[in-house]
């Protein structure tokens, strides 16, 4: 028990410390904890490009500070570009921690093992809008229970009683039968009741967004994968003349004759009518299990062998013959991974994290509900002007009651009324109760969550430090476009007299204006050597647009000496002709056209250098001046101790 209670003392004794405050800037207070995580944070990049000690980066963190406290003296922070602006990305950088990552992780796991196997299953069902109100859900579950019923006992078989009850007409047709699938094809609650019971089960009544199912279980098989074929395809609609579907369905019969004869597929593809594969050797997008359509699907994956071909396949749009290409077994889970996390994010199946988070909200706040209070709260609502969505929340509540608690909390009647108010829909007035208490349990949720959601900052320190990065990196940016990029790129007047002052750091070497040919052989060299220095113009024209001169590259411009190879070799500040001299395989030719000595670089060759050096002196410029606004007060105890702390 002492040691639980030093460690505790210990560990709240390290907290305290991180707390305290390193240097201020104006009102601005910087922690020992917020100082540690930017520093550990940008250590690594700053080691890599421009190591600094612990010392050099209090100094630019001050610095930034500065702008910061001149973001907020502006009052930036409360501009409703920037509320909008930072909001969004707070959100965004919230939702990991208002969800239960603990489920999303099960359930991701959960789908790679039902993905490794395909279930078939046959249902019946029955209607039940998702937003239905407990009493109906009541009536349609007891129907169905029933039903049930008659079908273990042996009154009516599974079959018959899909065909003559199920409110989906496409599956009663096949007595109720889906065919196989697997994870992701059918809505979580029904994939899970499929999945989880034995062969040949029957399930109780399963609810989904559609209503309420009786699932049963008809077989299991190991994961198809996908598959690669190619096929010859003969066209023959549902609407087709009779006439245009034996058509279809002889050239099909032809064609598997002659395949079994021991012609090429692919010789044969140039018969099919699928345009889309025909230029593809009639090969297919690879598939997996129901992508296509019912027998085509089924005759691809009873394809073994890479070069297996079926017989004539008949669907609703023609006729086919397939061939195998390849058979791929399923990805193992770290290429899957990413996939399925993303459409376990997008399924029904992420409310099952969802209620369980807040749920567990609920128990950690220890919210509670009172129900006399909120009996008085229902009876304020005029039911029958409920049921026709014309009721008015009272605008002001006597006696403002507490409906329930949680944490520091109380959710009060006027906030629940004015829900009410808000989410009233026409329905039956024997239900509006029902209606009020879902209600009442969607803005419980909403109040929960929400509250949760404005003590991110304070329960988790990663979180408080990311989203102090952001806010301060939106303020800062757009402080500093007005107060230092824009200015220094607009300012023409401020970026002349600027280059005035550092022009020299800007140089050019000797340069030259030149012509360069370099020839293969040494006596086209000679000769354009000689029609440059005569000025024969038409003659090296005429040679240059030759085949004779395929060989001779042709350059001209400004440079230095040790700009390129070619002038170690030829460098002649004088004008004229120089040359040929031997130059790698070749032989070069200069001619000088002018020469241009040392000096500076024009302000148009370098203005972007300029510009950058004219904003590093407005920065320097501003942030004296906030030096001067603003106080800055160094703890000197507090900072040895981190320093220390950081030196380890």
């Amino acid at each position: 028990m002492k040691k639980i209670l030093l460690f505790a003392l210990l560990f709240v004794g390290a907290q305290l410390q991180a707390q305290e405050v390193l240097f201020t800037v104006g009102s601005q207070e910087v922690t020992a904890e917020e100082f540690k995580a930017v520093y550990e944070k940008n250590k690594g990049v700053g080691n890599a490009i421009d190591p600094k000690t612990p010392e050099e980066y209090l100094d630019l963190y001050i610095r930034f500070k500065l702008k910061i406290a001149e973001a907020f003296d502006q009052q930036r922070d409360t501009a409703s570009k920037f509320v909008k602006e930072f909001g969004g990305y707070r959100a965004q950088l919230a939702k990991p921690y208002l969800s239960d990552s603990g489920s999303e992780d099960a359930l991701i796991k959960e789908a790679y093992g039902r993905m490794q196997q395909e279930v078939r299953a046959a249902h019946i069902m029955f209607e039940l809008a998702s937003s239905a109100l407990p009493s109906d859900t009541l009536r349609v579950y007891n129907a169905m229970m029933e039903l049930r019923d008659e079908i273990i006992s042996g009154k009516m078989s599974f079959e018959d009683a899909a065909r003559s009850k199920s409110a989906d007409t496409w599956s009663a047709k096949q007595g109720g039968d889906l065919g196989y699938f697997t994870a992701f094809n059918m809505v979580y609650p029904f994939e899970t009741g499929a999945y989880e019971q034995e062969v040949g089960a029957i399930s109780k009544p399963i609810r989904s967004q559609f209503g309420y199912h009786l699932i049963k279980t008809l077989d299991k098989r190991p994961a198809s994968g996908t598959v690669r074929v190619r096929q010859i395809f003969f066209a023959a609609g549902e609407k087709a003349k009779l006439a245009e579907k034996q058509r279809a369905e002889r050239s099909a019969q032809e064609i598997y004759t002659r395949l079994q004869n021991g012609e090429d597929f692919i010789d044969l593809v140039s018969f099919s009518e699928d345009r889309k594969t025909k230029d593809r050797a009639g090969e297919m997008p690879e598939f997996g299990l129901n992508k296509m359509m019912p027998s085509f699907e089924s005759a691809a994956f009873s394809l073994e062998n890479p070069g297996d071909f079926s017989a004539p396949i008949k669907t609703n749009i023609g006729w086919h013959v397939i061939q195998l290409i390849e058979r791929k077994p399923l990805p193992d889970f770290d290429a899957l991974k990413k996939d399925i996390k993303s459409k376990v994010k997008r399924d029904s199946r992420s409310q099952v994290g969802a209620k369980k988070f807040v749920n567990t909200l609920k128990r950690n706040y220890e919210f509670t509900v009172n129900e006399r209070n909120y009996k008085r709260t229902v009876a304020l609502v005029d039911a029958a002007l409920f049921a026709t969505g014309n009721w008015v929340a009272p605008e002001k509540v006597k006696n403002d009651r507490v409906v329930a608690t949680y944490a520091d909390q109380k959710l009060l009647q006027s906030t629940v009324l004015a829900f009410w108010g808000k989410n009233q829909k026409p329905q039956d007035v024997e239900d509006v109760e029902e209606y009020l208490r879902l209600l009442f349990n969607v803005v419980s949720n909403d109040k929960v969550i929400a509250y949760e959601d404005s003590q991110l900052e304070a329960k988790y320190p990663a979180f408080r430090n990311l989203v102090r990065e952001y806010r301060e990196g939106i303020l800062l940016f757009d402080l500093t476009q007005e107060e230092v990029w824009n200015k220094a790129a607009q300012d023409s007047v401020g970026i002349a007299e600027h280059y005035e002052k550092i022009k020299g750091n800007f140089t050019w070497e000797d340069r030259i204006s030149y012509k360069l040919w370099v020839a293969q052989s040494e006596k086209d060299a000679k000769k354009i050597a000689k029609w440059v220095a005569k000025e024969k113009t038409d003659k090296l024209e005429a040679f240059l647009t030759s085949n004779d001169a395929l060989s001779v590259a042709v350059s001209n411009g400004t440079a230095q000496q040790k700009d390129e190879d070619v002038f170690q070799s030829i460098w002649e500040t004088e004008t004229g002709v120089y040359g040929p001299v031997s130059y790698n395989e070749g032989f070069a030719v200069l001619q000088v056209v002018d020469f241009l000595p040392a000096g500076p670089k024009a302000l148009t060759e370098v203005k972007g250098l300029v510009i950058a050096s004219y904003q590093n002196e407005l920065e320097s410029a501003w942030v004296a001046s906030l030096q001067e606004k603003f106080s800055v007060e160094i703890n000197e105890e507090v900072k040895a101790e981190l320093f220390s702390e950081l030196a380890e």
